[in-house]
């Protein structure tokens, strides 16, 4: 409306403005119209700096403007998710974890709800879905201990948090088909929970590695509350089910309508996993860590928290230890690489900047591993001018070592891959 009332245009030849400035299309035609602009504009009385500014204002405008119906529609989107995200915070994050929309992977936003004082509970097979689920927290089976950045603060970061707990759905357990999710939750809902592990394999056809995975992970930790057993206890009596079968029918355990069930063989105490290596299958099944953070694990030698940025002025040297979430390579105009990189701490997120001269020098770590210790410098936005970057490590074998997440998902990713996409890496 400014370029057709001040610059004499007509409505499409202001779109072209649009589209000129958003677009950066020919030169030649952006000084057309600029030239057509400033001489309408004279005419109406405008000259010098005003007239200058005036199509400052244009270009500015362009550059980023669009439809008000479009504008309208993000600004109520923006205001549902903000209602839901602070009156109904379990909800919000599981949907988040659920539909796997959000920027980051969704043990982001498991780390997320813990330091906003929502419990975080393992998938079970009595009590979880296909998806993410909300419970309430109290008398509920299958708590999980608070994590040591969770008791660390006396309130929950989320006023409304401290109320409601988040189920993990069945849907994260990997190697877990979909058919067999839809067994487990209907079988459920109509015989009711499973006493045993014996009870459950005689109600839901499953593969060996699938039902491995559930006991790893602790999905059948509250199957059979009176005899509770531990992880290894139940794998040990799902190898014994198995030698009992007849060798002709190995696999009858595992499809009931083939023949019944054996008889329970009795389970040998044995001792269940340490913290350690409950996290280590949780990161290496679930993809989350539920028992705790995986940098519980590493020692602390002096680093800053997460949350000391907000207070840190700009140009401070800061060193803090972060778990690697996701990192993206930009190039910069003269052909070289740069990365920003976001890591979290039990008390939050933060991003660090590898300029091309550190990027020569630690870009490669984020294919290497997941802990990470960033020296830098604070930018004013909050950011850390990564001046050196090194792995954390807690003993020479990590029990973390896993490939980091490039924006959604934690996937491997071949260094020979990237460098051809990227040729200019080296």
């Amino acid at each position: 409306q400014l370029a057709q009332a001040v610059g004499a245009m007509s409505l499409a030849e202001a779109d072209l403005v649009r589209r000129s400035t958003a677009k950066f299309s020919d030169q030649r035609e952006r000084e057309r119209l600029r030239a057509k602009f400033l001489k309408a504009a004279a005419q109406r009385g405008l000259a010098g700096r005003e007239l200058d500014e005036t199509w400052q204002m244009v270009e500015k405008f362009a550059g980023f403007g669009f439809c008000k119906a479009h504008a309208a529609t993000y600004a109520d989107l923006a205001y549902r998710i903000a209602y839901l995200k602070a009156h109904h915070p379990a909800e919000f994050l599981a949907a988040m974890c659920s539909s796997g929309a959000g920027f980051y992977h969704v043990s982001a936003y498991v780390e997320e709800a813990k330091r906003w004082g929502i419990q975080v509970r393992l998938p079970s097979v009595n009590h979880s879905r296909l998806e993410y689920t909300t419970e309430a927290r109290e008398n509920a089976v299958g708590a999980q201990h608070l994590s040591r950045a969770q008791s660390r603060d006396a309130a929950p970061l989320h006023p409304d948090g401290a109320a409601r707990a988040m189920r993990i759905g069945l849907m994260q357990v990997k190697g877990l088909r979909l058919e067999t999710i839809e067994r487990i939750v209907a079988s459920h809902e109509k015989d009711g929970p499973y006493r045993s592990l014996e009870d459950f394999l005689a109600r839901v056809p499953i593969e060996r590695d699938e039902i491995e995975s559930l006991i790893k992970c602790g999905a059948l930790d509250d199957v059979g509350l009176q005899t509770r057993l531990t992880r290894p206890a139940l794998l040990w009596q799902l190898s014994a089910l198995r030698a009992s079968l007849p060798r002709a029918q190995p696999a009858a355990m595992l499809f009931p309508d083939a023949a019944p069930p054996a008889a329970a063989p009795f389970a040998t105490p044995a001792a269940d996993y340490s913290r350690e290596q409950r996290m280590a299958y949780e990161q290496e099944i679930l993809e989350v860590c539920v028992s705790g953070h995986p940098l519980d694990l590493i020692a602390r030698n002096g680093e800053n928290w997460s949350d000391a940025l907000d207070t840190a002025a700009p140009g401070r040297r800061i060193t803090l230890l972060g778990w690697l979430v996701t990192y993206r390579h930009v190039g910069t105009k003269d052909y070289r690489n740069m990365m920003f990189v976001t890591l979290e701490d039990q008390r939050g997120l933060f991003e660090a900047v590898l300029f091309p001269e550190a990027y020569e020098r630690y870009g490669g770590l984020v294919y290497e591993t997941r802990t990470l210790r960033v020296t830098g410098r604070v930018e004013p936005g909050g950011q850390i001018n990564c001046e050196k970057m090194e792995v954390a490590r807690r003993s020479p074998k990590e029990t973390f070592e896993n490939r980091p997440t490039n924006r959604r998902r934690i996937e491997s990713r071949d260094r020979s891959d990237f460098l051809a996409e990227h040729p200019y890496a080296e």
